[in-house]
């Protein structure tokens, strides 16, 4: 049995399944329909508090090296510049 007429024997045999029999939607609208928030737990406040201080961080952080990346990328354009004449 070559590798093609496997893939069609699976393919075949997975269309046949049928999926499991679950239904949680009574169970979300239950907890949707309470309308009360769960507290947040302290593991998740950590991470709150982690993801707002990282962004604080990232914002100047990459201003600066913006700001770092084109001052020091002037020396590198006017070499291209001065050898341009050669690609020409």
């Amino acid at each position: 049995m070559n590798w093609e007429k496997k893939f069609e024997y699976i393919a075949v045999r997975a269309s046949a399944e049928n999926p499991p029999n679950v239904n949680v939607a009574n169970k979300v609208l239950r907890i949707l329909s309470t309308g009360q928030a769960q507290p947040v737990t302290v593991s998740e406040r950590l991470w709150m508090w982690l993801a707002a201080l990282s962004s604080a961080v990232a914002v100047p952080a990459a201003v600066f090296i913006s700001i770092l990346y084109f001052s020091n990328s002037q020396p590198l354009i006017e070499i291209s510049d001065a050898i341009s004449w050669v690609l020409q």
